[in-house]
């Protein structure tokens, strides 16, 4: 979770009409995610509507689609919150990290349209030419791939990316249920501009229309939105 909470080293205060959230997330940095969410229960108890909470609930919530939801409720609806640029930056990076960069540049665009003064700029725009040339260098690795490799690559050409997960043990979890079905599955982590995020891949295919079934588990079983992507 290190250098995830970049903001926090570049707030001067705190906004006195919303709840001080600055310990938990010195917490959730730290690896302290217990201490962090008893601080939450507490703090939601307390301050239910308040903005910050809301943005502290998103930072603990596991699921990427319901993180994904709750930062979106933060920037939109607490548009002049402390943490409002944070939340849209976090958008940015969950986008980011599953390789929908379009998407994720009009995010990029509306942080500096919306808040052109935040610290999370320098990082983003960090992360797009970075991110650009890993894959370039990926793409020339592969070149110099010997004659087996390359048949093994021929043979199953397609993963599916199960999700994007804060917590590396959710991921793990992932990866063990899938293994123990005799399926393949793998995690790696991925930094996107400060946010370390566990990707999960589920299965080998020859083809696209092979991987739908392992999509559609996703879909039942997990409530997770799995993507066909190109297997490494």
């Amino acid at each position: 979770m290190k250098n995830i909470f970049i903001y926090i080293f570049f707030l001067t205060s705190v906004i006195s009409a919303q709840v001080d959230i600055i310990s938990t997330l010195k917490h959730i940095e730290s690896g302290e995610i217990n201490e962090a969410k008893s601080d939450f229960r507490k703090l939601n108890t307390q301050y239910p509507h308040d903005a910050n909470v809301k943005f502290l609930d998103a930072v603990l919530t596991e699921n990427g689609d319901e993180a994904l939801h709750k930062y979106t409720v933060v920037y939109t609806k607490y548009s002049n919150s402390q943490f409002a640029d944070a939340a849209l930056y976090r958008v940015f990076s969950y986008y980011y990290s599953l390789g929908i960069y379009n998407k994720a540049e009009k995010y990029l665009i509306q942080l500096k349209n919306n808040y052109p003064n935040s610290p999370y700029i320098k990082a983003a725009d960090r992360t797009l030419p970075s991110e650009d040339f890993f894959i370039q260098a990926v793409a020339e690795t592969k070149k110099k791939e010997t004659p087996p490799i390359l048949k093994v690559a021929e043979k199953y050409k397609y993963t599916v990316q199960a999700g994007a997960f804060l917590n590396k043990t959710n991921a793990n979890n992932l990866k063990k249920k899938f293994e123990a079905k005799g399926i393949y599955a793998n995690t790696y982590a991925k930094n996107v501009g400060g946010s370390l995020l566990n990707i999960v891949v589920v299965g080998k295919f020859k083809n696209k229309k092979s991987a739908q079934s392992i999509i559609d588990e996703l879909k039942k079983d997990y409530k997770l939105n799995g993507r066909i992507v190109l297997l490494k």
